[in-house]
């Protein structure tokens, strides 16, 4: 029982010692990234799914309740709203780096920020914020050794300046997306995780220890 309690406390100490994750909003020119996800005449709907080129992985776009997702067109695209969050989950994969163009529905006049909530692989999130440039192109980058389960984009708020308080809005569009596909089974699982983990194999091995001690003493 003491050795259990021994690896509880250095487990929950590896959790208290894990630093945080550093994933990032970045704002890059250049080329996209290897998947390109493309419309290909799907209808609109609340969640909608689209599929990538060259890899042809699907991909699910989920709006906040009430919102619909508008392909437009067919292609390496956009797909329309009004909305005021929507989630991008490629259905098979994960990934490293995420590009996308996003267009708010305030005035082109306006300051904008807003948030990108990311998942990762093997549990933990992290609530990034930023400011969106007048392109609307902004890129989300994981750390080395983490991978993303998902994302989604939220929270946009504008101003005209800065003593003006910030007033929320919805997005117009988002267009162009594209990432970096990392196979799930080469995935590294959270920190948490390993944690968790480590736990479950010193409990195992406590039992068998104190079992073979029994049978030895019986």
């Amino acid at each position: 029982m003491k050795n259990l309690l021994v690896t509880v406390a250095l487990a929950a100490t590896a959790l208290t010692a894990v630093p945080a994750t550093a994933a990032q909003i970045l704002y890059l020119s250049g080329s996209n990234y290897a998947e390109a996800v493309h419309n290909d005449g799907q209808a609109a709907g609340n969640s909608i799914t689209l599929k990538t080129q060259p890899g042809g992985y699907l991909v699910d776009y989920t709006a906040n309740a009430g919102a619909a997702l508008t392909p437009n067109g067919n292609g390496f695209g956009k797909q329309n709203g009004p909305f005021s969050l929507v989630t991008v989950d490629p259905l098979t994969v994960g990934f490293s780096k995420m590009g996308f163009t996003l267009t708010p529905g305030g005035k082109n006049n306006l300051n904008y920020k807003f948030d990108v909530l990311v998942n990762f692989v093997g549990g933990g999130s992290q609530l990034l914020s930023g400011l969106l440039p007048s392109n609307g192109k902004v890129d989300i980058w994981a750390d080395t050794g983490e991978v993303f389960d998902s994302l989604t984009i939220q929270n946009l708020q504008g101003r005209a300046k800065s003593k003006d308080s910030w007033a929320p809005y919805n997005f117009s569009d988002i267009r162009h997306t594209s990432f970096d596909a990392v196979a799930l089974m080469t995935a590294v699982p959270e920190p948490a995780t390993w944690a968790m983990m480590i736990i479950g194999f010193g409990a195992v091995g406590s039992m068998v220890r104190r079992r073979g001690r029994t049978q030895a003493f019986a």
